[in-house]
Parts: structure tokens; sequence; C-alpha cells
């Protein structure tokens, strides 16, 4: 059964919308959700079947361009 999943992740704000246009990119795979832009938290709300993709993004991105940190992760809470 597919339910929701979600990462919340620490970032610096400058990187929020570099992350939102990489995930945008990958059509289908995840929605980026700012919760506070001034402290870079965001969410990536994805699906259990691609939990391990969006996973593998955001640790590509972490590793590769921006500060990434996920903080949480796991069925999705049903805030948006």
């Amino acid at each position: 059964m597919m339910e929701s999943y979600e990462f919340f992740i620490q970032t610096r704000k400058e990187d929020i919308d570099f992350i939102n246009k990489i995930m945008e990119a990958y059509e289908g795979i995840g929605v980026v959700r700012t919760n506070d832009p001034k402290k870079g938290l965001i969410t990536i709300i994805t699906t259990t079947d691609f939990k391990d993709t969006a996973k593998e993004i955001i640790t590509d991105l972490g590793k590769n361009y921006v500060q990434i940190e996920i903080l949480k992760e796991g069925l999705w809470s049903g805030d948006l």
C-alpha cells in the first residue's frame, strides 16, 4: 500500500529555492514545503514507493551542492 512519507530538513535559507527546483525536475518524486524560510526548515513530501529515491536525491544534494540535513523522517503527518 502506497502512503505519503515526509522528510523534515534543515538547510540554509539561500538553498531552499535550489532544492525546490531540483525536486521539481524529478517530476512526481516529491514536493517541497517551506516551514520556516528564515531558519531554513523545509519538508519534502513523497510516497513510500519513492522515499528511497527521494533520500538518495537529498543525500546527493548534501554531498555535492548544498548544506542539508534530515532532522526527521517518517510517514506523513498530514500537515501542509
